[in-house]
């Protein structure tokens, strides 16, 4: 997580919760911000989280979903298995013909650190990739989306990942303070939806924003 990402977004996310508390003050309704649940007792607890609203009902190609909002799923999304869970946004991912490295679309953990490297780790990385685990046992079945770029420029997939009960990964991470916002390159479908969930993150202190 590169730092110079991280300041502008704080600022942007302070300035949101000083209008939030000058609205409170002046006598209009209080916000209510729900506190970080415990992502280390079983399965995480995420927030409700919403899929694309503007899926539609076309059917997509191979074993791609085509339910749409009915399931949750964007219609489009292909069926593959948890290999592995790296970190806390990147993973492995089995399609039924190969195994993919998976970037997550959209989101940025903390670095964890490595054996050439032990300081390089950051604040929050361990508890991002448990709660990704969490969140993606080995062998759990989910759905991937791609979006106008299918790979970035390591060779990596660029994927959205929902779970079978229509829960959308990439944005439960933020929604739980374990992941900020990030957009790259032209994969910018659900980019106001993530940026948001930032925002009110961080005015709850969630995760990270309320320990690092």
């Amino acid at each position: 997580m590169a730092d110079q990402h991280k300041r502008p977004r704080r600022v942007a996310a302070a300035i949101a919760t000083a209008v939030v508390g000058i609205v409170v003050i002046t006598g209009c309704s209080g916000v209510s911000v729900p506190g970080f649940p415990d992502t280390h007792s079983g399965s995480p607890s995420a927030p409700a989280t919403s899929a694309d609203p503007e899926s539609d009902s076309e059917t997509g190609d191979g074993d791609a979903v085509s339910e749409g909002s009915s399931s949750g799923i964007p219609s489009g999304a292909f069926e593959a298995t948890v290999n592995y869970v790296r970190d806390g946004d990147t993973l492995y991912l089995d399609n039924g013909n190969t195994e993919l490295k998976v970037r997550l679309i959209g989101i940025d953990t903390p670095e964890l650190d490595s054996q050439y490297n032990p300081d390089a780790g950051e604040c929050y990385g361990e508890e991002a990739r448990q709660l990704l685990r969490d969140f993606l046992p080995v062998g759990t079945t989910v759905w991937a989306l791609e979006d106008r770029e299918s790979e970035d420029r390591y060779g990596r997939s660029l994927l959205y990942v929902y779970l079978n009960d229509g829960t959308f990964v990439n944005l439960a991470m933020i929604e739980l303070g374990a992941a900020e916002s990030l957009k790259v390159g032209l994969n910018d479908r659900f980019w106001p939806q993530l940026r948001e969930a930032e925002d009110q993150a961080y005015a709850a202190q969630r995760g990270m924003w309320g320990t690092c």
